[in-house]
């Protein structure tokens, strides 16, 4: 048990049609309430997967600025962010959340963790109730070894760490603000190629995530993933947002991660289109 209070402020419908599009409650709203409630923590996601929806650096900030004024920490989860770095001073995120798959093309082994010069001083008044989750006891066993020493918690994925370190080096190379721009290209034409096929986007105009592509369908067969793996394509089936939508819902999800596709546009882009002729034909 983390937390004896919990709100949450849902996104909604902006086109109240049977496909119309979904945003983020309205910045106002939120940062109303963190300034009335005074909340400790406040946790959003940067791009949330079952609707392709991304927070706006501006939408980050205000924020940011709101959680600071109650003495609050922002916590940000970055998993699905795929290239669309997060500036974490500039946006006032005390605490970030990423992992070695997805935007980092690399093995599964650990979480990422990210914090802010606020966070790491309050996490020294906490207390864990769990092993596994215990960040301030994870966080002295990476300080230790930063500092050449050695320190045992548990046993280390020692071989998949080395591949995700090389994979973040890899990245390193191509050029973070490269790979960003690679991205927001490979989402946008992405997202057009199927609003020209006929499959709108879930998430509306301003929070459309470049990383994860969520369209409208009404075939069960497309939203389950079956006819994409038919013409060999691997996609994430669509799932229900559950912030009201109706029962008629039905999506399917692309989600455009790792370095293979960043690197080579065009390539992901021809199997794409090759791949929706074939669905669309049938």
């Amino acid at each position: 048990q983390f937390t004896q209070d919990v709100h949450v402020i849902k996104g909604r419908q902006v086109e109240h049609t049977a496909q119309g599009a979904f945003a983020p409650p309205p910045i106002e709203e939120v940062v109303a309430f963190i300034q009335k409630e005074k909340p400790d923590v406040v946790f959003a996601p940067h791009v949330e997967t079952s609707a392709g929806i991304i927070l706006p650096p501006e939408y980050l900030r205000a924020i940011g600025d709101a959680v600071e004024s109650v003495d609050g920490l922002f916590v940000l989860d970055c998993i699905a962010s795929g290239a669309m770095w997060v500036d974490m001073k500039a946006s006032k995120v005390d605490v970030l959340i990423s992992a070695p798959q997805k935007g980092w093309s690399s093995s599964p082994c650990c979480a990422l963790i990210g914090l802010s010069e606020r966070a790491r001083q309050k996490i020294e008044q906490t207390q864990s109730n769990s092993f596994s989750i215990d960040l301030k006891k994870w966080l002295q066993i990476m300080e230790t070894y930063e500092k050449g020493a050695h320190v045992y918690h548990t046993t280390m994925p020692t071989d998949a760490l080395k591949i995700l370190r090389n994979a973040m080096k890899e990245t390193q190379s191509h050029g973070f603000d490269y790979l960003k721009q690679q991205q927001i290209e490979l989402g946008n034409r992405v997202r057009a190629l199927m609003v020209g096929k006929g499959f709108p986007s879930v998430a509306a105009a301003g929070y459309q995530a470049p990383c994860v592509v969520v369209s409208y369908t009404t075939d069960p067969d497309m939203q389950s993933g079956k006819k994409f793996m038919e013409v060999g394509l691997q996609t994430a089936a669509g799932v229900p947002l559950q912030v009201g939508e109706g029962p008629e819902f039905r999506t399917f999800r692309l989600g455009l991660f790792g370095l293979e596709k960043l690197l080579h546009i065009e390539r992901a882009i021809t199997h794409l289109e090759a791949a929706m002729d074939k669905i669309t034909a049938k």
